[in-house]
């Protein structure tokens, strides 16, 4: 009878992914339209709607980590897929048990955040790298004696990809009238670059207070490139340790992979005692603790802008 509820309550979810997710498609393309009719055309009304404020915390982290990863993904359409996931959560246990269920959803998920967690922080990596070129570019472009909004929108389509796109986005918001130091400042906020938000406080100082900006930029420009030389030379030190921290976090989790594909009623027989539940309780709590301690030192060694 729980099996037939269960079944039942993860059909009517999928169901409703499904209808979610086309009614997501039609309202991303509607609002796709018309934010380029206003982009393009001035006379056309509007409030401005920026990237970075989406009001549900789970929603909101998926989009910061899809957005950083390079993905342009819709607040609409990142709701769907989280709807899609719970819904296919209960029929994974159905099909597949509790325990070998957890296991390949853990595994699954784990395996996904690491690629996209990779994935963003190789594209931030080449931003960081991009940006000083930008810089430059804008400073001409302010030399010439325009603004900060049209320096920036004429030194994003002098760069490559993917600080193009992010500027190019940056710039459109600024179009359909956003303050550039806002718009900065979030840029700065999803994809966690600290270059990005000294721009942002100086836009907001030169807003507010007038000035140059061409001193600042000089600044930010020989401060980027000494710190990669930095990290450069960092990363040849410690390239061996890297390796090794990595073989350490991944090797636990291996072999426990190892012995439940071999012999299912281990795990078993230990989750039908109480020592048993504790010690697993314990061995993961531990394992994941010591990911944390490794992910940490080696993103404090590797990211200085993070």
């Amino acid at each position: 009878m729980k099996l037939a509820i269960l079944g039942v309550a993860a059909l009517l979810m999928f169901a409703g992914a499904i209808y979610l997710f086309l009614y997501a498609g039609r309202r991303e393309r509607a609002e796709e339209m018309l934010q380029r009719l206003r982009a393009t055309d001035d006379s056309i009304p509007g409030t401005v709607v920026t990237e970075a404020k989406v009001h549900n915390p789970v929603v909101r982290w998926a989009c910061h980590l899809l957005w950083r990863a390079g993905s342009e993904a819709k607040p609409a359409s990142v709701t769907t897929g989280l709807l899609l996931l719970m819904a296919i959560i209960p029929l994974t246990l159905l099909i597949l048990g509790t325990l070998t269920g957890l296991f390949v959803l853990a595994m699954a998920f784990l395996i996904g955040w690491f690629l996209i967690a990779r994935q963003a922080s190789m594209r931030r990596a080449q931003i960081v790298e991009q940006l000083p070129g930008y810089l430059e570019a804008v400073m001409r472009v302010l030399a010439a004696g325009n603004t900060l909004e049209e320096a920036i929108a004429s030194g994003a389509r002098e760069t490559q990809d993917p600080l193009r796109s992010l500027f190019v986005s940056i710039g459109r918001q600024v179009r359909l009238g956003a303050p550039v130091d806002v718009v900065l400042a979030e840029a700065a906020e999803i994809h966690q670059i600290r270059d990005i938000r000294v721009l942002a406080l100086a836009a907001n100082i030169n807003r507010k207070y007038g000035g140059t900006l061409r001193n600042v930029f000089r600044s930010l420009i020989q401060s980027i490139r000494m710190r990669e030389a930095a990290q450069r030379e960092l990363r040849a030190l410690t390239a061996e340790t890297r390796f090794s921290a990595l073989v350490l976090a991944f090797i636990p989790l291996a072999v426990c992979g190892f012995i439940f594909l071999r012999n299912r009623a281990y795990y078993t027989d230990m989750l039908a005692t109480q020592s048993g539940r504790t010690t697993l309780v314990v061995a993961l709590v531990l394992q994941v603790a010591g990911m944390l301690v490794i992910w940490r030192m080696m993103r404090s060694a590797t990211e200085g802008d993070a």
